[in-house]
């Protein structure tokens, strides 16, 4: 069983836009959004979980010094033969929640997390979560951001 999914956004065209986003990778049946964002809901006095951005300069500097890192690249299949950060292991993310227990994880290791440009590896995030993850971080910009950066890419195998 799945959990319901509620939009956190600051207007109703990123609202449309996250559903559209969601919808590209499979994951549909959204049951609404908060009105008002996250500045209404922590004006409201509600308590405010976040998730560390990093950016690929940031993950360049952690893959050699955090040996435990994992990396995860939520994009489709097609996008990952594509190229991908060196040490990234494919979990899309639309059969993220389904296989994460098959996957080997580790959910206190250091986790990154990385897809296109930033998107999906957000929602990645709050799902590794609701896993029991406790050190995730979502890569800002993505794979995108790493390849402009002029950074190594690995091709599989």
């Amino acid at each position: 069983m799945t959990s319901p999914i509620v939009i956190v956004a600051d207007s109703e065209d990123q609202v449309e836009e996250a559903q559209v986003r969601l919808a590209r990778v499979g994951i549909e049946g959204i049951k609404g959004y908060l009105s008002g964002g996250i500045l209404g809901w922590s004006q409201a006095d509600l308590e405010v979980a976040a998730v560390p951005q990093i950016t690929v300069s940031e993950l360049k500097d952690l893959i050699p010094r955090a040996g435990d890192l994992q990396i995860i690249d939520v994009r489709r299949p097609d996008e990952y033969q594509g190229g991908h950060v060196p040490r990234a292991v494919t979990a899309p993310l639309s059969t993220l929640r389904e296989n994460i227990p098959v996957l080997g994880f580790d959910r206190a290791k250091p986790t990154a997390v990385i897809c296109a440009g930033g998107y999906r590896s957000s929602a990645a995030t709050s799902i590794m979560q609701q896993a029991g993850f406790t050190n995730v971080m979502n890569v800002t910009g993505g794979t995108s951001a790493w390849i402009n950066a002029g950074y190594l890419v690995e091709m599989p195998a």
